[in-house]
């Protein structure tokens, strides 16, 4: 067993890694065309970390292709990129994650019921209700999606309700996790990243063979930044953020969080000490 001195220190090692992964990372100007491959192991292992993303009843609606093939991407680039950045990023990139969200999630609920009755993991009430709700929830189509949110919006006032929905702000927010949990992943083996929406979706989706049942909410563009002189000026400069009080509220929208929490980063007091 671990002491309390011991897990203290691995806690904080643990939070100073994940520190200096996402306040490390910035999004990736230019690639290096000239870099080797991104090894297999090392995007098998990104992929393994994807896949562990969170997701609404475990549906797991996202999808990505992984575009390593260069005539792929120069199709992408020269048919689909808006703009000289995407265009250039996207024909350099050593892979283009390109995340998919499927807009049909009443006909994977049959799956996860049954990779969730295998698993074991759930109690017999849960999966009694699994079916039920998810299909609920993440209703398909205008019509239906509309007369949920009146029956739901009617029966707030006397009890809690769910918040309806159209399935594909459902499915594209749990699409967003997986990308940035790819994202990180990516970021600890020293690739740079570039999160992308500037593209034609119609086009892209030609490009790529993506039947019409899945959304294309971003691709996320992988690989080996291109360093010159140039770059390390200004690779390591932040896009400026909004001030923390502007962004985090304590218990009430507006109401301020207090002085400690909000002072840390002016102070530059970033951990507790121990």
């Amino acid at each position: 067993n671990m002491s309390p001195s011991s897990s203290s220190s691995s806690k904080a090692a643990l939070a100073a890694a994940f520190r200096s992964l996402a306040q490390g990372r910035r999004s990736a100007r230019r690639f290096d065309p000239n870099a080797p491959p991104i090894p297999t192991s090392t995007l098998r292992d990104i992929l393994t970390s994807t896949r562990t993303a969170p997701s609404g009843f475990n549906l797991q609606p996202a999808h990505a292709i992984l575009v390593r093939d260069a005539t792929i991407k120069r199709r992408l680039a020269n048919e689909a990129m808006l703009g000289a950045g995407n265009v250039y990023r996207t024909r350099d990139c050593g892979v283009m994650a390109v995340f998919l969200a499927d807009m049909e999630i009443t006909n994977r609920i049959d799956r996860i019921y049954r990779l969730e009755k295998d698993g074991g993991c759930r109690d017999r009430n849960y999966m009694a209700m699994l079916p039920v709700a998810a299909a609920f929830l993440t209703g398909e189509g205008h019509a239906a999606t509309l007369l949920k949110q009146m029956a739901t919006d009617a029966l707030s006032p006397v009890q809690p309700m769910p918040s309806i929905e159209p399935v594909e702000a459902w499915s594209y927010k749990n699409a967003a996790l997986s990308a940035m949990m790819y994202t990180m992943a990516a970021q600890s083996y020293g690739l740079g990243t570039c999160m992308m929406e500037g593209y034609d979706v119609r086009r892209a989706r030609e490009i790529l063979r993506v039947p019409d049942r899945y959304g294309m909410p971003l691709m996320v563009a992988t690989g080996y930044q291109y360093e010159d002189e140039e770059w390390k000026e200004n690779e390591m400069e932040r896009t400026p953020r909004l001030d923390m009080d502007e962004l985090f509220f304590g218990n009430t929208f507006g109401e301020a969080l207090d002085d400690v929490l909000l002072g840390e980063e002016e102070n530059g007091d970033e951990t507790e000490k121990e």
